[in-house]
């Protein structure tokens, strides 16, 4: 009898510390896929814009084909009951919201890919970056952050 209760302890605390790793995992990508975006709409995309960088076509081109790729990513990111607050060595975190809004943040997901689809073939040289770009940020990436993410302090 004891056996089996020792067993059934051992297996609640594997599912436990799998549980916990799995969310570390979870947090781990979200700040790589973020870093990643991050990298190239504010390092690449936006340095362009205000001339802080020479126009690279194949730098703009690389910058929307990572946002239509990654974008069916961000929902699976933020799964149900994932909420981590904040955490060591970050400035943001995701606030509470972003976990409970599966619906919310896909459809979100959905129009930054869509969007980015479509303006992927519009820049051709700076000043046609800087009409498609800026809106895309905008609409997309900073009205995200706006719901969802908190700045620590």
């Amino acid at each position: 009898m004891i056996r089996i209760a020792l067993a059934f302890a051992s297996a609640a605390i594997i599912v436990s510390v799998t549980a916990v790793v799995a969310q570390t995992d979870v947090a781990a990508a979200r700040k790589q896929l973020m870093k990643q975006n991050g990298e190239h709409a504010y390092g690449t995309l936006n340095r362009i814009v205000r001339g802080q960088a020479p126009y690279d076509q194949a730098k703009v081109d690389a910058a929307f084909a990572n946002f239509i790729e990654t974008a069916p990513k961000i929902p699976t990111l933020f799964p149900s009951g994932g909420y981590q607050g904040p955490i060591a060595n970050d400035d943001y975190y995701a606030n509470t919201k972003a976990f409970e809004s599966q619906a919310d943040l896909t459809a979100r997901a959905a129009k930054l890919q869509k969007e980015a689809s479509e303006a992927k073939t519009k820049p051709k040289d700076l000043e046609s970056l800087k009409t498609v770009w800026p809106a895309l940020l905008r609409d997309n990436c900073d009205t995200c952050h706006e719901a969802y993410r908190v700045k620590k302090g």
